[in-house]
């Protein structure tokens, strides 16, 4: 004998199935009301607001009787400018008493060297005549020394450059390098004298033999060519 089959609304509380078949309408109604409820809310606010902002302002006006105007002043009147107070001294300036004082007076050792003491002392003066001290000018010929700072506004540019003979002794000993030489240019572009700054002893010659040969613009002062030293790197390379 089989067992009686039972049915699931048996297990559940009373009026559940009455209940589970009208839920899904009343939350379809409960949805839409609300829905229209926040609609009709949010219009409202927005109605409320727009007739705020068209509403009339209230302006204060002030009215003046004509009676009570002024006349504006003429534009043709001429008003004086304002005159300036000038402030008087308070006490008229005192005029001032001179003090004496001493003469500045010489220390009695002192003394005045003559003219022929001046012209022994001083390289390039002489005494000509009665009273008179002449300065000798510089000789045009004259060349600066070594190491003498002369002012130029152009240096001395090479024109014609020698190359120097590479001595077979020094080839021989793998001897190679820079000769720095001073060069005394004179105001006619050729080497005068030379001076070795920079020194390697087997191609010091060779150098020098070389640049006495080169010739030079000369350098310019006051746009007149001068003489003066310069520095000439003579290279030496066995490559």
């Amino acid at each position: 004998m089989s067992a009686p089959s039972l049915s699931l609304f048996e297990f559940m509380p009373y009026g559940a199935p009455e209940l589970k078949e009208v839920a899904r309408k009343y939350m379809f109604r409960a949805v839409v009301v609300g829905s229209v409820l926040w609609t009709l809310l949010f219009l409202l606010s927005l109605g409320t607001s727009a007739l705020l902002s068209h509403s009339t302002k209230e302006v204060s006006v002030i009215v003046v009787p004509y009676r009570e105007l002024a006349a504006p002043p003429p534009l043709t009147q001429n008003t004086p400018p304002p005159q300036v107070a000038i402030a008087q001294p308070v006490a008229p300036p005192s005029v001032g008493v001179a003090v004496p004082v001493p003469d500045a007076e010489a220390a009695p050792e002192q003394t005045i060297a003559s003219q022929e003491e001046i012209a022994a002392i001083t390289p390039g003066v002489s005494t000509e005549g009665k009273g008179e001290i002449v300065v000798q000018p510089p000789s045009e010929d004259e060349l600066p020394a070594f190491g003498q700072y002369v002012y130029v506004e152009e240096l001395p540019e090479a024109v014609t450059k020698v190359q120097p003979l590479y001595p077979d002794i020094a080839r021989e000993a793998n001897v190679d390098g820079t000769v720095m030489v001073q060069a005394l240019v004179g105001k006619d572009g050729k080497v005068k004298d030379t001076r070795v700054v920079k020194s390697i002893a087997m191609l010091d010659a060779a150098a020098v033999a070389a640049v006495k040969q080169w010739v030079f613009k000369p350098a310019l002062s006051n746009n007149k060519p001068v003489a003066v030293w310069v520095a000439v790197p003579v290279r030496f390379s066995l490559h």
